[in-house]
């Protein structure tokens, strides 16, 4: 469970040389972290990848820390998810892949869902439903990570949900 005075104390601790807070740091985030990663990069062996280095990122850089770390934390994820898909667009060869990949509706068969939502919905939807749904953020925790209003990510996530439904019901009806 999340417990945003836990995390700050950590924060702190590491910044103050206490690698010991470390794990907490990971414990208290790594959902958070996975959801912003995934939601770009859509492919769960370069999200991973991209977490590991988003820590070692927050380990190295820990004195450049403020206030807010998840919306810190966050931050790192996002940036250097954009370059890791940055670079995966540059070093695609084979349009034909893509193509196929476009054509042929498959989902994770250990995560149906999550993979279908992650293709369905935007990088903020998607990661706004894994928030508020999975792992039961309350709206107004979300909208400050997002700098949203509570109405905003609230309006965001029914959005979100419809177009999920839309596209079960889609998918139920092909299958």
């Amino acid at each position: 469970m999340f417990d945003a005075k836990k995390l700050n104390k950590s924060m702190n601790a590491l910044k103050n040389g206490d690698d010991s807070h470390f794990d907490i740091i990971y414990e208290q985030t790594h959902r958070l972290v996975y959801y912003i990663i995934y939601s770009i990069l859509k492919n769960k062996e370069d999200s991973e990848d991209v977490m590991q280095q988003v820590y070692m990122r927050v380990y190295e850089k820990i004195d450049q820390y403020t206030d807010s770390p998840k919306a810190w934390i966050s931050t790192i994820a996002r940036n250097l998810a954009i370059n890791k898909y940055n670079k995966n667009k540059r070093e695609k060869l084979n349009y034909l892949d893509d193509y196929i990949l476009l054509k042929v509706p498959s989902y994770d068969e250990e995560t149906p869902l999550i993979d279908m939502a992650s293709k369905v919905l935007d990088e903020d939807e998607f990661t706004i439903v894994m928030l508020c749904v999975v792992e039961k953020y309350k709206r107004r925790e979300v909208a400050q990570i997002f700098n949203l209003s509570t109405s905003g990510v609230t309006w965001k996530l029914n959005n979100a949900l419809e177009k999920l439904r839309k596209e079960l019901q889609k998918y139920e009806q092909e299958s």
